[in-house]
């Protein structure tokens, strides 16, 4: 399935974008990286597109926004506990983390797989670890009802924020993910919801983590990635009757940061470590930018130098074997004394193994 634009995913991300060591960028001397050997060319091998055993699954480059495998992702399907990651965004446009919530008996109905207490009290941000961590029942139940008065106003907050973002196909109808007749995602939806998620820093710093340690309670992540795949940083795993086995993962490694969502599974981390390898194999992202330097100037009519640039980084994905190719080329089109900012002044045109890839305009600073 060939690679799709995905818009408003790309809005999202390039304000997200941070990695630690990226992609290859503009150097002051432009010289492109040593070039792969014959035998490292021969060790680039293209895996084709994985068979899974999900009934739903998507794979989306999260800093590009390209969709690269889909498998009806627009299908509604039951979520199980990713509706958890809604009722952590939920709480913490709700709630303060330092606010304290109280434990009662009717929100261990759902069961404690943490072990809470009734009448335990606990802050709204040790609570997000007990929901988020090993995928605790009761502690959705004190959140929504804590914050919310009552769970029917807390699920209104959350189907409100979906309806916000435009999600068609996602419907909440309690806060933990139980099997629901009228509770239900689709894979396209919950990578949006994913991508959300990680943007809030509490969130993302809890989804990492392979465990933790609260006052009495010792919390083991559900997601097994965290420690078996290099680069796992979340998301959330899901499991249920009528769900199956469903799973949002984000890798980040210096080749490319990858987003896949899988549902209705019945061998998560297989099918997600297929769709994974697959990304890896066959993928990486090249980030383009330009640094404030002499290099990037031009002299005008009257021997005055101007600064110029791109208007924000821009990052493609590109075939591994691609990496520390790339060569760059200024062209100034238009070397005006008085630049305007809205107006190119000229373009960079970007080369891949010799061969002309895109041009991106140029502005002055």
């Amino acid at each position: 399935m060939p690679p799709r634009r995905l818009p408003w995913l790309l809005l999202i991300i390039l304000g997200f974008a941070h990695l630690a060591f990226g992609p290859p960028v503009l150097t002051d001397s432009d010289i492109p990286r040593q070039p792969l050997t014959l035998p490292q060319l021969r060790g680039w091998q293209e895996l084709p597109v994985p068979q899974i055993s999900a009934a739903a699954a998507i794979l989306v480059d999260s800093n590009t926004g390209e969709i690269l495998y889909a498998l009806n992702e627009h299908d509604r399907r039951a979520p199980a506990s990713l509706v958890k990651l809604m009722t952590a965004m939920v709480a913490l446009q709700n709630g303060r983390l330092d606010q304290k919530l109280r434990v009662r008996d009717a929100d261990l109905m759902v069961y404690s797989v943490a072990g809470l207490k009734a009448n335990e009290q606990l802050t709204l941000r040790d609570m997000l670890f007990i929901l988020l961590i090993p995928s605790d029942n009761a502690a959705s139940m004190t959140i929504a009802r804590e914050l919310g008065g009552n769970i029917t106003t807390f699920v209104q907050w959350m189907n409100d924020m979906a309806d916000g973002w435009g999600l068609q196909n996602t419907h909440f109808a309690n806060p933990h993910g139980l099997d629901n007749k009228n509770q239900y995602m689709s894979a396209f939806d919950a990578a949006i919801i994913a991508h959300h998620a990680m943007r809030d820093p509490v969130i993302a710093d809890i989804v990492r983590r392979p465990s933790a340690v609260l006052e009495g309670h010792w919390l083991e992540n559900t997601n097994e990635l965290l420690m078996t795949y290099t680069g796992t940083i979340g998301v959330k795993t899901g499991t249920e009757d009528d769900a199956g086995e469903c799973l949002i993962t984000m890798v980040d490694r210096p080749a490319g940061k990858v987003l896949s969502v899988v549902m209705g599974s019945t061998q998560r981390y297989i099918d997600t470590r297929l769709l994974l390898d697959y990304y890896y194999a066959n993928f990486a992202e090249l980030r383009v930018n330009l640094p404030p330097t002499a290099l990037n100037e031009y002299v005008d009519a009257d021997g005055n130098r101007h600064a110029f640039g791109l208007r924000e980084p821009v990052t493609v994905l590109i075939h591994p074997s691609q990496v520390g190719t790339a060569t760059y080329y200024r062209r100034i089109d238009n070397p005006t004394a008085n630049p305007s900012a809205d107006e190119p002044v000229g373009a960079l045109e970007v080369m891949l193994q010799g061969r002309y890839l895109m041009e991106v305009p140029l502005y002055a600073r």
